[in-house]
């Protein structure tokens, strides 16, 4: 199963990169894929992608809470955005 984790705005400059992809077993949640944030880009990635703020969308559509993810689905994390 892969998993394809997307990162907008602030979250890509804090991570480091805009996507990724996670090889995973066959069953991964939202709160999974933070915690592979965490072990491959640190504690404050991990900070950012879980912050209050910040949306999740799965294939495009946010969602809240617990999400069981299927392989091919892509997760994206966005927080606020603000123009000017």
């Amino acid at each position: 199963m892969t998993v394809r984790v997307r990162l907008f705005a602030a979250l890509r400059d804090v991570v480091g990169c805009d996507s990724f992809e996670i090889p995973a077993p066959q069953r991964l949640d939202v709160a999974g894929v933070t915690e592979v944030v965490r072990e491959r880009f640190g504690d404050a990635a991990h900070a950012a992608v879980t912050a209050e703020n910040v949306r999740v969308a799965i294939n495009r559509e946010f969602v809240d809470g617990p999400y069981h993810l299927h392989d091919g689905d892509e997760i994206a994390f966005m927080p606020p955005i603000t123009g000017g």
